[in-house]
């Protein structure tokens, strides 16, 4: 049996759109730091609080970000009876979603996974696609973005249209 059957199933990957959320982010250190610092790029706003959580507002989300701390599983249960999807950091058998090693520009956004088995693997591959995305990005974004609503305006058939903006959106991208 491999040590990856033993950590878990493929994940799903879900963007969410957090822009008008709170997300708690639990622990002292530096991983509550890289943790809360991630999460500040896409949500309202990031709680910060040590041990035992406490939370005003519902968050979206609930970060425990102190590895080793006994207490993960019993509060990683308590929020999950709440509704509230739990990360809890080195220990993924307790997480109900991950961190992905991340690629942003702007909106674009690229997520990587191993569904926890090697974390260090999804940096190592994200590191090598952000080397081929092109430096601006967001740019041709913008690009076909404005492109797309005007095929959509001019180009019924939807094939015909997925087919112009490939072959557009391909001599942007080189």
């Amino acid at each position: 049996m491999s040590v990856y059957n033993n950590v878990g199933k493929p994940l799903f990957p879900a963007f969410l759109d957090l822009s008008d959320a709170e997300v708690l982010v639990v622990g002292r250190g530096a991983e509550a730091d890289r943790k809360a610092e991630k999460m500040a790029y896409f949500c309202r706003r990031v709680v910060r609080c040590d041990y035992p959580p406490v939370f005003e507002e519902k968050p979206a989300l609930l970060i425990l970000a102190e590895p080793g701390n006994p207490d993960n599983a019993l509060w990683a249960a308590r929020f999950r009876e709440m509704g509230i999807p739990v990360n809890v950091c080195d220990r993924p058998e307790l997480c109900d979603f991950r961190f992905p090693a991340l690629i942003t520009r702007g909106p674009v956004s690229v997520g990587i996974a191993t569904a926890g088995a090697a974390p260090v693997l999804a940096g190592l591959l994200r590191q090598k696609i952000d080397a081929v995305l092109p430096d601006d990005l967001e740019s041709i974004l913008t690009a076909a973005a404005n492109l797309t609503a005007e095929l959509r305006q001019s180009v019924p058939d939807p094939k015909e249209r997925t087919r112009l903006l490939r072959q557009e959106l391909g001599k942007l991208l080189g």
